[in-house]
């Protein structure tokens, strides 16, 4: 045999060891067994508590490490043991689409620690309230309409016979916003007074509860100076017949249009057919707690 033969047989041999110490290595140890996070609903500490919010996911950390945004309540299996740091952030659906949910990034993470056991299980309450640096440009006693300084609308349609009114008639607490429109008085539009936002990429949303049961839509309206108003339509909400929280991210929008101030405008017409038939005689919309929040 050649030298050459005899250190490839040598080779060979060595791997052979390695390969076959790897595997009963590899079988000596045991498979870990996860311990559950049991993650319940958020508890809101806010005016209007977790009623007046629609926390959907949470995105969980352990020890730093991301597991992932989980539909709430949610099990959450980790692969760790002992002590351990849990974050939950609340997370919402980013302008009312179910595939975008999102950090919403004015409500605290829920900080919590907590030992891991295999094969158990360890429930979390989350907690969540506004980050104090949050900034409403409009009061909060404003958004609700139920103070004696409610956000002012201006009726920017053609029918002075037809405006909204604030109502307790199927509010969602307190009055409510409500515009109704019918077959002599088919369309409505109205804009809140105006507002100064960030327009640097600073996070801005737009929160409200809303109830319809006529499709309406919601708009921006950017304004510099004595310069034209510009429209951006921000969402169309489909009938609803009880009451629902939507959170409207504003950033991009305001980084683009880079206006002085801006209003948020509002329109419902009735539906009408290809022949131009109304399909409804009447209409209406409720809108509440309509709440802006930026840093």
């Amino acid at each position: 045999m050649g030298l050459h033969q005899l250190r490839m047989k040598k080779h060979y041999l060595w791997a052979s060891i390695a390969l076959s110490l790897n595997f009963l290595g590899c079988k000596d140890q045991p498979e870990q067994i996860p311990a559950y996070l049991e993650i319940k609903p958020f508890t809101v500490n806010a005016e209007g508590g977790t009623d007046w919010q629609k926390i959907t996911e949470a995105y969980v950390y352990v020890n730093r490490e991301y597991l992932g945004a989980y539909s709430l309540p949610a099990s959450v299996p980790v692969l760790a043991a002992g002590e351990a740091l849990v974050y939950a952030y609340p997370g919402v659906k980013e302008n009312g689409i179910l595939s975008t949910p999102n950090i919403y990034p004015f409500l605290l993470r829920h900080t919590q620690t907590v030992t891991l056991t295999g094969g158990q299980s360890m429930t979390i309450q989350p907690t969540t309230s506004y980050d104090p640096d949050t900034r409403f440009p409009w009061a909060l006693d404003r958004t609700t309409f139920d103070g004696s300084s409610s956000i002012v609308f201006q009726n920017r349609d053609s029918d002075e016979n037809s405006n909204y009114t604030l109502s307790a008639d199927g509010a969602f607490s307190g009055r409510s916003l409500l515009m109704q429109v019918d077959s002599l008085h088919s369309s409505m539009l109205i804009a809140t007074e105006p507002v100064v936002l960030p327009t640097d990429k600073r996070q801005v949303w737009l929160e409200l509860q809303y109830k319809n049961d006529v499709v309406f839509e919601a708009y921006l309206l950017g304004k510099t100076g004595a310069g034209p108003e510009r429209t951006q339509a921000l969402f169309q909400f489909n009938k609803k017949e009880e009451w629902n929280k939507i959170y409207l991210n504003l950033t991009d929008l305001l980084v683009q249009s880079q206006e002085e101030n801006y209003r948020i405008g509002f329109f419902v017409s009735l539906p009408r057919n290809e022949a131009g038939k109304f399909t409804q005689t009447a209409g209406s919309v409720r809108i509440d707690n309509l709440r802006l929040a930026n840093f």
